[in-house]
C-alpha cells in the first residue's frame, strides 16, 4: 500500500521514538517494510536521526513543520489566548495552560495532512513517542482499508 509511519517527535522525545520505533518495527513493520516519517517544528539532532534509524530497517524520512503550521497566527489576540490557557490550568485541565501542546494539536488537527513530505503517500499510521504493541500485527492494515 502506498504509506507511511509517522511520528510527531522533538529531539527531547528521543528514547522514547526510540521505544515506539523498535516496538512497531518488531511487532509489526519488519514483515511489511514500510517507511517512517519523522516530523518536528525544529531540526532534529544528529543523534535523534541516528538512533531512530539504527532501529528502523527501511527508509526514515527527517522533516520540519513549517513555521506557519506549528505557531500561531499574528493575528490571534494574545492577551485573550494566555486568559483561555491560565483559564484551563486553574480548572485542571489536562494541558490547559501548554501553548507547545496547543501548536501540536493545531498542527495535527490538519496541517499535518498539507505537509509536502507527506503528499506522496496515501495513507499515514500516526504513531507517539513511547507506545506499546503487546502482540504480534500479522495483517497490513492499509491493505485492509483499502479492500
Amino acid at each position: 500500500a502506498n504509506a507511511t509511519i509517522l511520528m510527531l517527535a522533538r529531539n527531547s522525545d528521543v528514547d522514547n521514538a526510540v521505544r515506539s520505533a523498535r516496538r512497531l518495527e518488531d511487532r509489526f513493520n519488519k514483515k511489511f517494510g514500510y517507511p517512517w516519517l519523522f516530523l518536528n517544528e525544529e531540526p532534529f539532532s544528529e543523534e535523534f536521526k541516528t538512533r531512530v534509524s539504527n532501529v528502523i530497517n527501511g527508509e526514515v524520512t527527517f522533516g520540519l513543520v513549517p513555521r506557519e503550521h506549528w505557531y500561531q497566527p499574528d493575528w490571534i489576540n494574545e492577551t485573550l489566548a494566555t486568559a483561555g490557557r491560565e483559564k484551563m490550568a486553574a480548572d485542571n485541565i489536562i494541558y490547559g495552560g501548554s501553548v507547545s501542546y496547543r501548536n501540536m494539536c493545531r498542527f495535527n488537527s490538519g496541517f499535518f495532512y498539507r505537509h509536502p513530505l507527506l503528499q506522496q503517500y496515501k495513507w499515514y499510521w500516526r504513531v507517539e513517542p513511547d507506545v506499546h504493541f503487546h502482540c504480534d500485527i500479522d495483517f497490513d492494515p492499509f491493505l485492509f482499508m483499502e479492500d
